[in-house]
């Protein structure tokens, strides 16, 4: 056992190296539940055929990198709750990320084969990300007036806003006598409602110290959008149009997931995987928001006695500016996802894992670690978690439970079980659950029974 110990703890630390919101706890729902095949291809359903319930099985995953007591704000003796940007500004990072997922999965079909497996799925998708610095919410909070005689640079703000919906293809393969797995996934991939600051898009304002006056720079000063004028200029299209753009559109490309697993002794187990690999060009719908390159002085307007001042100071700004609106084309990267995990078995019923994970949305997200125990009863597991969480060094307890009775499946996992009592606390949540019909566990199968299509 000490020398699995030692064996394990290496494994660990290479795992650990690897360079968020993560699904950890529901990657440890493994071979029971088909779905995470979402996550790690290379997985085998131990079902010989499942099917999922059409729109009940569904995750979402938020990681922030502050709490929602660092947004919301009351004062004594108020009942109402508002945003309060001082309060989130002495809780920001210099750099800050948000990122949100939701999936919910239309249909899932699996078949188990003698040598692996094939599945047919559908999801529909949603993501948000966003980066900004210190900086901006500094900016944000108190206007220019800390920053008097300085120059506040927005460089460091992202945005990409992306979903879409995925119908595609799976195969698992075993090789080495069941040593080494090996899957892949294909994904006919369909934008529908993106937006998105431009790659290097950025601006600044300089406060002179002695009139006040700004200087205000822009550079790559454009947002792409598509499939949004749908929503704010609906009036100007046919009372379908929505339904025909969510179903069919010019916006669809191809992505891939690939997987892999080996078995280096029959007690320790390593796997990775690499998802969401490719690229969406949005042809239809897409606008382009665009403001020219130009550096321009602003001294201000006289608004007393003038009604709508409002409007009098954002007009007299735009004024400086030359901006239009196009419908050129775009393409942006799909959010790419890796795992790496060692799993320690201690019989059949007990597994001990460490993981990694990463989004790679915009190449600078901080990696999450989690280390899990599960532990298997007749034709339940559930298990424990707990992760660390990106540049928030949040840590979180998970939980996790599936069921195989009979042809109906249930499961429920959480990477922050405590966020349901005290959400105000965390700053990261996922949850994932569904209902699937499975049937022919192999397990109990005669050989002869369990068709081999590997062979056909």
């Amino acid at each position: 056992m000490t020398r699995k110990l030692l064996i394990f703890s290496f494994a660990m630390a290479l795992t650990v190296s690897a360079s968020a919101q993560a699904y950890f706890s529901y990657y440890q729902l493994r071979e029971l539940v088909p779905q995470t095949q979402s996550l790690q291809p290379a997985f085998i359903p131990n079902n010989s055929f499942t099917f999922a319930m059409p729109g009940l099985n569904l995750g979402a995953s938020l990681d922030a990198d502050f709490k929602l007591q660092d947004l919301l704000a009351k004062e004594t003796g108020s009942i109402d709750y508002t945003i309060d940007f001082d309060v989130l500004l002495a809780a920001a990072n210099d750099v800050n990320n948000l990122n949100l997922d939701v999936t919910s999965n239309l249909f899932h079909f699996g078949l188990k084969t003698k040598k692996g497996a094939f599945s047919l799925f559908g999801n529909v998708r949603a993501m948000v990300h966003l980066q900004y610095d210190r900086e901006f919410m500094d900016f944000l909070a108190n206007g220019n007036a800390n920053r008097i005689g300085e120059t506040i640079d927005f460089g460091g703000t992202r945005l990409l806003a992306n979903s879409y919906h995925e119908i595609g293809l799976g195969y698992t393969r075993q090789f080495l006598g069941e040593r080494l797995t090996l899957g892949a996934r294909v994904k006919q991939v369909t934008g529908l409602f993106h937006a998105s600051l431009a790659e290097g898009a950025t601006g600044s304002i300089t406060t002179d110290a002695n009139d006040y006056s700004w200087q205000i720079m822009v550079q790559n000063g454009t947002a792409n959008t598509a499939g949004l004028d749908l929503f704010l200029n609906d009036q100007d299209y046919p009372d379908n149009a929505i339904q025909d753009y969510i179903t069919s559109n010019d916006n669809s490309t191809l992505a891939f997931d690939f997987g892999a697993k080996f078995k280096l002794f029959d007690w320790l187990h390593l796997e990775a995987s690499v998802n969401d690999i490719g690229t969406i060009t949005y042809k239809e719908q897409a606008r382009n928001y665009n403001t020219q390159d130009a550096t321009v002085n602003f001294t201000g307007v006289q608004l007393r006695g003038i009604e709508n001042s409002g409007d009098v100071f954002r007009d007299s700004l735009e004024s400086k500016f030359t901006s239009d609106e196009t419908q050129r084309q775009f393409t942006t990267d799909l959010t790419m996802r890796s795992y790496l995990s060692a799993s320690l078995f201690l019989g059949e019923r007990n597994r001990f894992t460490v993981m990694a994970f990463n989004n790679h949305v915009f190449d600078e997200i901080d990696p999450s670690y989690a280390v899990a125990y599960n532990h298997s009863v007749k034709k339940f597991t559930f298990g424990l978690l707990g992760s660390y969480r990106g540049s928030g060094n949040e840590v979180n307890i998970g939980a996790n439970i599936a069921s195989d009775i009979g042809p109906v499946q249930l499961y429920l996992a959480l990477d922050n079980a405590l966020a349901s009592s005290r959400p105000e606390q965390y700053s990261k949540a996922d949850f994932r659950f569904g209902i699937n019909l499975m049937f022919g566990y192999k397990k109990w199968a005669n050989k002869s029974d369990i068709i081999d299509l590997d062979e056909l």
